[in-house]
């Protein structure tokens, strides 16, 4: 089997490092994200609005799972990239087995208690009347993919901490198009609706699992093999500090966002359809700052690990400018095309002036957390987990269940939900830039330069 070259982070020019290794993340965030709508678009499309309803509802419960995922992800990606930065070889074997070997065990026992646990699931997020039936369906068969969702993004951060995000797309779009063939096969041709829809997407995650776990094996330099794992229970505990708080992070952000979701699930099915479709719209303004961030977090930790300090700094500086520069013109363009992207969901006029409505409210929050993403990836890739969290869960969490509770008491309006996502994402952006240029932390461990 022909062996893959790996790419250090350590060297070269620092703008053109960012563009190549965030542009393929960038493109397959983009799938992800089609991914991820393709099962509103197909239900709204050729279902109902009622089963559309039912998919959204259920939009934050499942992102609950996979941000918990993602941060578990995360560390383990930090970890590698520190020890492939510092060329630790036996490190870098042992984490990367060890991670592998978490993604799919976890994965397996997490699938069963979700499962076990699905109807207490449903009633936190208040999902009652016509709309629980087809929401109780859908969850139940997509919970069954939870294994390829954390195995997927344990394996899509080693790449990433290898500088490899090329294959991520690749992958991304691979699982795209089967999710949107096989989810219209199944929807429209076998009339399974809201179950078929689950079918396709469990299919196609686990279809990403199966070609980068097949990748990890050609990797140059790198001594994976099934059938001699190294595995570690304290390199699970170290993954585990590190991803642990960012899983949380994301976890707390999602029920903060189940129990805002459980207010939207009180209006009715056009303001549930809407605000759960131009929530999804108004995410792709920031899909390019996620992708920088991501940068970031694997430039600063290979060249921590180089101990390399000029191009860590000048690395968070270049991931600011760039990032902004792109999210910038992401809200200009989303701004223009929201109806007509909230109107591919929908024919229905009531949700698509809602969902309309939503996007344009919450790209203005989108501006701030684009230094979120930044400022805090920079954090993660030098090791430092916990006040990232502490600002992402006070800024899209507490400050948005407050910010809907008191206002819903005060003027009970649609216009209160729109504010809440926005009124979240500027103050986890703020926070997040306040605590990197004022934190002794981030001076003493080379992240920003000394005042003179």
């Amino acid at each position: 089997m022909a062996k893959t070259k790996l790419t250090s982070l350590t060297e070269g020019n620092i703008p053109r490092l960012i563009f190549s290794f965030s542009w393929p993340i960038f493109i397959s965030m983009i799938f992800t994200e089609l991914y991820n709508i393709t099962n509103s678009l197909i239900v709204g499309n050729y279902v109902s609005l009622k089963a559309l309803s039912a998919v959204s509802a259920t939009t934050w419960l499942c992102n609950a799972f996979n941000y918990a995922f993602y941060g578990l992800g995360m560390g383990a990606g930090i970890l590698i990239a520190k020890y492939y930065g510092a060329k630790d070889s036996h490190n870098l074997k042992k984490t990367l087995d060890t991670a592998i070997v978490f993604g799919i065990v976890g994965g397996i026992i997490i699938t069963v208690l979700s499962e076990l646990f699905l109807p207490f699931l449903m009633k936190i997020c208040n999902i009652t009347g016509d709309i629980y039936k087809d929401a109780y369906e859908y969850l139940r068969v997509y919970f069954l993919g939870n294994t390829a969702v954390l195995t997927y993004q344990m394996c899509f951060f080693i790449l990433r901490s290898f500088g490899d995000t090329k294959h991520q797309l690749y992958y991304s779009v691979i699982s795209s198009i089967i999710n949107i063939a096989l989810g219209v096969l199944l929807v429209r041709v076998f009339h399974l609706n809201v179950i078929g829809m689950a079918i396709a997407t469990i299919v196609s995650q686990f279809t990403m699992d199966a070609l980068a776990l097949r990748l990890m094996l050609t990797y140059e330099g790198v001594d994976f093999d099934f059938r001699n794992i190294e595995f570690s229970f304290q390199t699970i505990l170290e993954i585990c500090r590190l991803g642990i708080p960012a899983g949380f992070q994301n976890m707390l952000i999602a029920i903060g966002s189940i129990l805002v979701q459980s207010r939207v699930n009180e209006f009715p099915y056009p303001v549930i359809a809407g605000i759960g479709v131009g929530e999804k719209v108004a995410n792709w303004a920031q899909l390019f700052s996620v992708s920088v961030s991501n940068a970031t977090m694997s430039l600063v930790a290979q060249n921590l690990g180089a101990k390399k300090y000029d191009r860590v700094r000048e690395s968070i500086r270049e991931s600011a400018r760039i990032a902004t520069i792109f999210t910038v013109l992401s809200i200009a363009i989303i701004w223009i095309l929201a109806p007509m992207l909230v109107s591919r969901f929908s024919d229905n006029q009531e949700a698509v002036y809602y969902g309309t409505n939503m996007v344009r409210f919450a790209l203005f929050g989108i501006f701030f957390i684009n230094y979120s993403h930044i400022y805090n990836g920079a954090c993660r890739g030098a090791g430092n987990v916990r006040y990232p969290m502490y600002i992402a869960i006070f800024g899209q969490c507490i400050c948005k269940i407050l910010f809907v509770t008191i206002g819903l008491k005060l003027f009970y309006d649609v216009h209160i939900l729109y504010c809440a996502t926005a009124f979240g994402h500027s103050m986890a952006g703020i926070l997040a830039t306040l605590y990197f240029y004022s934190s002794a932390w981030v001076l003493e461990h080379g992240l920003r330069e000394v005042k003179r």
